[in-house]
Order: structure tokens, then C-alpha cells, then sequence
């Protein structure tokens, strides 16, 4: 930028979202943790266990926000591999209409759902 004396000033900015990098540092430190402990306990590679970990943190109830990352992205919870393969009541019950009518309330309401969540995460640090 110029000033009227036709020098260059010479201004630094710098972009900082103190919040939500402390977010990501929690989210990357648990996801670091249970990696060091499965590679620790199995002595497979790290990209082995990445994905179950990543599952295991994704559908995991957070305190803070009282619903999972995924409820939070998706506006659903998860269906995990545990419940086809065994069955459960999420599967013994689904009906096609009823689900659909669900699935197209929780999109109405999802923009909610996160704001709460934010909510009570800011009142929580």
C-alpha cells in the first residue's frame, strides 16, 4: 500500500482460528493415540489400522457435543458393520417409509443440530 509520500508500507497479516485448531490438535491427538497403541500392539503398518481408528473416533458420542462426528456431518448416525453382521433392532425394525420420512426430518433439522452442538462445545471450554 502507498502512502502520499510515495513510500511502500509494508503490513503482515496473519489468519488465526484459535478455536477450531484446537479442535483438530484434540481430534489428530486421539486419532495419534489409538494408532501408536494398535501399531504398538499388532506391529502392523500404520495404514492398516488407520481406517478402523478413524471409524472408531467418527462414530464415537463426544461429550461436548453430546452427538458423533458423523451425526454431525451426515444428520444421521452410523450404521456399523457390527449391526448388519449380527443384527440389530435398527435392522430388525427398518421400515422403508417410516426411514425415509426420518432421514428427510433429521436434514430439516441438522443446521439445529449443529448450532446446539457448537453451543454447548463453546460453553464446555
Amino acid at each position: 500500500m502507498r502512502n502520499s509520500d510515495n513510500s511502500i508500507e509494508l503490513h503482515f497479516t496473519s489468519v488465526a482460528h484459535p478455536q477450531p485448531n484446537g479442535q483438530t490438535e484434540v481430534a489428530n491427538r486421539i486419532i495419534l493415540d489409538g494408532l501408536q497403541k494398535r501399531v504398538e500392539r499388532s506391529r502392523n503398518t500404520w495404514v492398516d489400522d488407520f481406517m478402523p481408528i478413524l471409524c472408531a473416533y467418527r462414530t464415537t458420542c463426544k461429550v461436548t457435543t453430546e452427538a458423533t462426528p458423523f451425526m454431525l456431518a451426515y444428520g444421521a448416525e452410523v450404521m456399523v458393520p457390527l449391526d448388519i453382521t449380527h443384527g440389530s433392532l435398527r435392522i430388525e425394525d427398518y421400515e422403508p417409509e417410516i426411514n425415509e420420512e426420518g432421514m428427510r426430518l433429521a436434514l430439516d433439522l441438522i443446521d439445529e443440530v449443529r448450532d446446539e452442538a457448537n453451543t454447548r462445545n463453546v460453553e464446555h471450554q
